[in-house]
Order: C-alpha cells, then structure tokens, then sequence
C-alpha cells in the first residue's frame, strides 16, 4: 500500500503538491485549502506547480514552502493541441524534477484528464482528484463529483474533507506585506485619494476579450459613480495598454502598475467594478466587495466567493459557453446595460455606506 489511509490510520505527509496551472483567478480559488492542510500538516512542505501569475500573486501566503513554474500548452485559449509546437523537453524535465521530489501528497481539483494523468507521472504516492470512467485510474483518491455546477473553491475543499481536514467557511486568501501597504497609501495620497474617501475602481480587462463588457459602457458608469455618489474613481489599465483610452468624462485616476501593486491598491477600494477576471477574484480574496459583469463564464462555478458580491448576467441559452462564442461577438455581455449594472452599484453603495457610516449621497 503506498499510503496510510486516513480512515484508519495517521497520515503525516512531509511533502504535498498541488496543481493549478490555469489563471490568476484560478490560484486565488485554490489558496482557501493553504491554511488549513499547514495547520493539519505543520511540518510538511506544500509546493504549488503553476504559472508566474500565480506564484506572483500567492508569494506572500507563507503556508506555502516553493514553487514549480510551468506554463503547461494545454492553458492556451488557442493552438493548444499544436502538439509539435509543444516544449517537450521542457516537460520532460519538469517531470523528473518533481518524481526526484518523491511527494508524499499531490493534490489536484480540476476534474480534466490531462491533470490527472499530470499528477500520475509525479509519482507521487497519494494522488487525490476527481475521476470518472478511466480517468480515475491515474489516481489513488478518484472522488466522484456529482454537482456540475460546485464553485471551484468548493471543489479545492472537497479534497480537504476527504482528507479528513475540517475545510469550515473558509475563503480566498491573498496577504498583502506591509511595503506594499505602505505603497498603495502613498499612490493614493500621491493623488489626492483620502483612506476617508468612497473609492471606487473600474477594471474593465480579462485574460480574453470575449468577457470584456464594452470600455464606452465602463466609461459612463465610472463617470456616474464620481457625480452621484462623490468618489475617487481609479481605472485600471491592463499591461498591454487595454483601458488606457476609456473616456471617463469626470476626474479619475489611471493606475497601470504590477500584478502586486494592482492587488494592494484594491484592497484599498470601497468596490470594485469588473468583469469575470483575475481582478474578481482578487477583489474577493482581499475583502473588496464587488459588481461583477458575467458574459460566457459561470458565475456557479467560478463567480466571486463570498456574500459581499454582485452578479450582473444575461439569461441567453447559449451560455455559458466558456469564451468559444458563436457570434460575431458576445451578445449575453452587450446586451447588459449601463442602467442594470448602476442598479447593482447603487445597491452595494447602499450597503457599504450602512456598514461603515460614510457621509456620501446614495
């Protein structure tokens, strides 16, 4: 038996490895299970196999002892089974290093084949993921997961519980140092922006564009948030210049900085207003409530986590359809209005002004 089952034995891994090898959003989804598998297995070294993004945003969470950096071609929205395009050595090499490793633990939520086969060629001893049919054969621990629709942090704490770890209510968790505090402080009094100011950010980027609600539409509602509701309104550009032209037509601030410095200033928001993106989630993690703009994407499966969020959606049949749209371009996001994603805005504002006392006009 090449692991003491937790039934009815002690199991103490001295090395776990999780996968996820996706998106931003999709490493804040997996930090929930951190601290719980460090307070079961303080001893253990928990390494994470994942792109840069994801290693930049999570470096901070100290449960976490290394990182194995891999853009696997599989996480490409295009040309992904290019097969002789494929960095063959790359992943050879990969995979030894981490049998050399000899993980006690490999843990996985994503329910996809290609992963489970993944956490097969580790060696690692225990291999806990979701499994049906033959995929089920790559792994020690194949949990069947009967719900379609279970949000992706419930999917990552579904393997704590087989474990026989207490996942409780757990949530997105992304630390923020104190140089970084310290900096988006001074960015924001730079600017003219108060900790006592209603501040309101507009990102209207997403890893692909089929979930970008029209930058025209962003426009006007960060030009009403600054009139009617008085606040500091910061838009966030992407790295490669998105946003930059918005034509908010009241004062607002620009931000284009880091993945990290993004993450500090958005802790530092009253809302924020978005598409299904990194920055959702983000914003989930770091306690900012949200108005979240839904187009192809299921808010079910990986929607904000948490109570303080708002979904603005389309009921069109042909979704989700998971960015692969059949139109000339998305209809479920531009035939969301401005005036339905100002009701959820004047909502949230409503809430947050009667939690925390503000003096602005709702």
């Amino acid at each position: 038996m090449a692991y003491k089952d937790v039934k009815t034995m002690a199991f103490l891994p001295k090395k776990i490895l999780i996968l996820e090898l996706w998106g931003i959003g999709d490493a804040v989804m997996m930090s929930p299970i951190l601290a719980p598998l460090r307070e079961k297995f303080p001893e253990a070294r928990i390494s994470v196999l994942c792109q840069q993004h994801a290693a930049d945003i999570l470096k901070e969470n100290r449960q976490i002892s290394r990182f194995f950096i891999f853009k696997f071609p599989w996480t490409a929205f295009t040309g992904k089974y290019r097969f002789w395009r494929w960095d063959w050595k790359g992943i050879m090499r990969l995979i030894m290093e981490l049998r050399r490793e000899k993980f006690d633990l490999v843990l996985d939520a994503r329910k996809d084949p290609r992963n489970n086969l993944l956490l097969f060629l580790t060696g690692g001893k225990r291999r806990v993921g979701y499994g049906w049919k033959v995929c089920g054969y790559f792994l020690t621990d194949a949990i069947c997961l009967k719900d379609e629709k279970i949000h992706r942090v419930e999917a990552w704490k579904k393997l704590l519980v087989h474990l026989g770890i207490e996942a409780g209510d757990v949530r997105p968790d992304i630390r923020i140092s104190v140089e970084e505090e310290k900096w988006a402080g001074e960015f924001l009094k730079n600017n003219g922006i108060s900790d006592h100011d209603l501040m309101i950010g507009i990102h209207p980027g997403a890893r692909v564009k089929v979930r970008c609600w029209p930058l025209e539409k962003f426009a006007e509602i960060g030009s009403y948030a600054a009139i009617r509701h008085k606040a500091k309104v910061l838009v966030f550009v992407e790295p490669d210049g998105y946003g930059d032209d918005i034509a908010v037509t009241t004062e607002h601030v620009k931000v284009k900085v880091g993945l990290r410095q993004m993450t500090a200033l958005i802790s530092k928001l009253s809302l924020l207003i978005c598409n299904d993106s990194g920055a959702m989630h983000i914003a989930s993690a770091v306690h900012t409530p949200t108005v979240s703009i839904f187009g192809p994407g299921d808010p079910g499966s990986i929607g904000p986590y948490g109570g303080n969020h708002a979904v603005v959606i389309k009921d069109i049949s042909c979704r989700p359809c998971f960015d692969h749209c059949r139109y000339p371009e998305p209809i479920c996001l531009m035939e969301i209005s401005t005036e339905e994603v100002i009701r959820e805005v004047d909502h949230q504002l409503k809430d947050l002004l009667k939690v925390n006392k503000l003096s602005q006009v709702v």
